[in-house]
């Protein structure tokens, strides 16, 4: 049988005490609407892609709605909101009838409108097709998610990677259950824990504890033919909602006791083992002093304040000017400054400069640092990723779009400008720009996590670095007002 699905999707990890808000030019760069969205994500490594697939290699046909994806930063405006939600329902409306929906969502997203967007999205869409259209949504594995969203949904697949790398494969897997909901094998029943357990993103790794003893807990439990599907989300800390935090979603097929019984012990687990959620990182200087000290490069000095896939602006100096101070031959840092990149290129190549950089977005990451250096590239910043399945692509494409950028060379170290802040999940963000990042002898990532899939190849060390920054992991630092408490690790209780 021939059924229509729709494939569509939105995705923001907002960062709600970011000062800046997302507004929906920042969502253009990454907007596929109608028969451009399949053309466009039609086998690439995204959620979406995995989903189109998915459908034709079962013959059925792909209805696109809508996809738009924007870089992690603070709050999405009203009006950006309206937008996209008026984009989604309207191509959902043109689509109808429809036998299933498969919508890939995030997870952590807030406007100024709605604590909890991908609820209201589902709710918005489950208006239209009506009650007993099957519903898969494919979720980030850092979300907040609310049990509304099981109400309106009949399953939920959170990603089980961090660094996430298998969007992809949990679109085809969403196709999959889809499948069998539509022939009558299903009959879902869902049991939610949300957690009080506050996991900074630089513990989130799922290779590590906390999280790598929960998932070896599911790769277990999904042995049981019960199981439809188990969602073990990590949350993101940076959004201030009711729902943020750790939690799990487990659902099996009639068999509500067992789904019960499974999330318990889940969140058991995760508690458990919740001291390894305790993050321990060295002041720059010192972290420089150790990196010098390590006999072979690259070292990776971990900048995870200034999480650009957190929602910083990547422009934190406090690395640079550690890295400057000490004097270090072959380090190289990645600054997002559009203002520096404009006084390289009227400089010109070759041109020698002395200008502020960094620190010029708002007072959390350090003061712009006055450098001179020689400038050595000038690029228009767009290249083809190393890695077809890495991070970015999966959410971006598999095109790195730094913007007009320059490498400005100061003393030993090499200093990427970006116009636009790209994180550092690829390496050819260092290698299109003249760098080689293998003979570094350190680099500093501004990222949390998800730099590992390209980075930890080739590093001979990993040094976690305090600095200051809005993705900081002393979450003691923000001030909650609608987290639920008592929660670890706030609270002692």
């Amino acid at each position: 049988m021939t059924y229509r699905i729709a494939v569509g999707g939105l995705l923001h990890e907002t960062h709600t005490f970011a000062p800046t808000p997302t507004t929906l030019d920042d969502f253009r760069a990454t907007w596929h609407a109608g028969s451009g969205l399949l053309s466009n994500l039609r086998g690439t490594q995204t959620g979406v892609g995995g989903m189109i697939d998915g459908v034709e290699n079962r013959d059925w046909t792909p209805v696109p709605t809508f996809y738009a994806a924007a870089m992690p930063a603070g709050t999405v405006t009203a009006a950006a909101y309206e937008a996209l939600k008026t984009e989604m329902c309207s191509r959902t409306r043109d689509a109808m009838p429809l036998d299933g929906i498969l919508l890939h969502l995030h997870g952590a997203m807030v406007s100024e409108t709605t604590l909890d967007a991908e609820t209201d999205i589902a709710e918005a869409v489950r208006s239209i097709v009506g009650p007993d259209v099957p519903m898969i949504v494919e979720l980030d594995m850092h979300g907040n998610i609310s049990p509304a969203l099981a109400e309106q949904a009949d399953i939920l697949l959170g990603y089980d990677t961090t660094p996430h790398m298998d969007l992809r494969a949990k679109g085809m897997e969403a196709v999959a259950v889809l499948e069998d909901l539509l022939a009558g094998r299903l009959r879902p029943t869902t049991a939610v824990r949300n957690i009080p357990c506050l996991l900074a993103p630089q513990v989130t790794d799922t290779s590590d504890l906390p999280l790598r003893a929960v998932h070896d807990k599911v790769r277990a439990m999904k042995t049981n033919d019960r199981v439809i599907a188990i969602s073990v989300f990590g949350g993101f800390a940076y959004a201030d909602t009711p729902w943020t935090g750790a939690s799990v979603f487990v659902h099996t097929n009639d068999a509500q006791d067992l789904a019960r019984d499974l999330a318990a012990e889940l969140e058991e687990t995760l508690m458990d083992h919740r001291s390894a959620a305790v993050f321990q990182a060295l002041p720059p200087d010192e972290a420089v002093r150790e990196a010098l000290r390590t006999p072979d490069g690259p070292v990776i000095l971990v900048d995870s304040a200034d999480n650009i896939g957190g929602g910083t602006p990547g422009d934190g100096t406090d690395a640079l000017k550690a890295i400057l101070a000490a004097d270090v031959q072959d380090g190289t840092v990645v600054i997002a400054d559009a203002e520096a990149v404009r006084e390289c290129w009227q400089a010109g190549l070759g041109a020698s400069v002395t200008i502020p950089i960094g620190g010029k977005t708002d007072d959390f990451h350090g003061s712009p640092i006055t450098v001179t250096g020689t400038v050595r590239t000038l690029s228009d910043g767009r290249y083809p990723c190393e890695r077809k399945q890495n991070h970015f692509a999966a959410f971006y494409g598999d095109t790195l779009e730094m913007g007009n950028s320059a490498l400005l060379r100061s003393g030993g170290v090499n200093i990427v400008l970006n116009s636009r802040k790209t994180p550092p999940f690829d390496l050819v963000q260092l290698r299109g720009m003249g760098v080689v990042p293998e003979e570094q002898k350190m680099i500093a990532v501004k990222a949390a996590v998800a730099y590992r899939a390209a980075y930890l190849p080739i590093a001979t060390r990993i040094i976690e670095m305090d600095t200051a920054g809005l993705c900081t992991a002393n979450l003691q630092r923000f001030d909650y007002r609608n987290l639920p408490r008592p929660i670890f690790p706030l609270d002692t209780e």
